[in-house]
């Protein structure tokens, strides 16, 4: 009978033994993942600064975020009263929308990367629309990005606005054709001497 006891006694000791061994583990790996996430900084990577748009169409706003983890995403419309003072009006939090306005939406996008596109669409846009708007990434240290919308009048001819945007694209089809075209001219001509200097070497030989 006691040497049940005992027996009973070592298996409990084990099992503790074990159960602990496991929860310890488990919680390493908690911390080391954290640490992890924690070790790698969100920041916001977007580069443009300024959309221009027409009356009545849609100007997008792109947000790009790296390594958002486990941060929150702000978007607002901002005034500037004047060099301290602004006025902020929530449009988002994340994907919940905090404004009745039908004319703001929201688009989610993940990369595999780490990296997020939270991409804010003001459709039918009023020269009213024109101005300030930020996105915030929400952290210890918050990061943000000032995006200003710049609205057009339509032209009288639709088509001159279209134009406008094919002319700029083929001025930049231009532009990219000369630096092509300079740069195999410069390749012809280190190759052309190249092929000069080898002839005078064998001559020489």
């Amino acid at each position: 009978m006691e040497c049940k006891q005992q027996t009973a006694t070592a298996v409990a000791a084990v099992r503790q033994s074990a159960l602990a061994g496991l929860l310890f583990s488990i919680v390493m790996v908690l911390l080391i993942v954290d640490g992890t996430l924690a070790s790698t900084e969100a920041e916001i990577i977007s580069t443009q600064d300024e959309i221009i748009t027409y009356i009545n169409h849609t100007a997008k706003l792109s947000c790009i975020i790296q390594n958002k983890n486990r941060h929150h995403i702000t978007w607002s419309r901002i005034t500037f009263i004047n060099e301290t003072q602004k006025i902020t009006n929530l449009l988002f939090v994340d994907l919940l929308k905090y404004t009745p306005s039908s004319q703001y939406h929201l688009t989610h996008m993940i990369e595999r990367d780490n990296r997020e596109y939270w991409n804010l669409e003001i459709r039918n846009v009023h020269l009213s629309d024109q101005g300030y708007y930020s996105c915030v990434l929400t952290a210890i240290k918050p990061i943000s990005k000032i995006f200003h919308v710049k609205v057009l009048e339509n032209t009288r001819n639709p088509l001159l606005a279209l134009r406008s945007t094919s002319d700029a694209y083929t001025n930049n089809l231009q532009r990219r054709s000369k630096e092509e075209i300079f740069s195999s001219l410069s390749l012809l001509s280190s190759s052309i001497l190249t092929i000069f200097l080898m002839n005078i070497i064998l001559i020489i030989i």
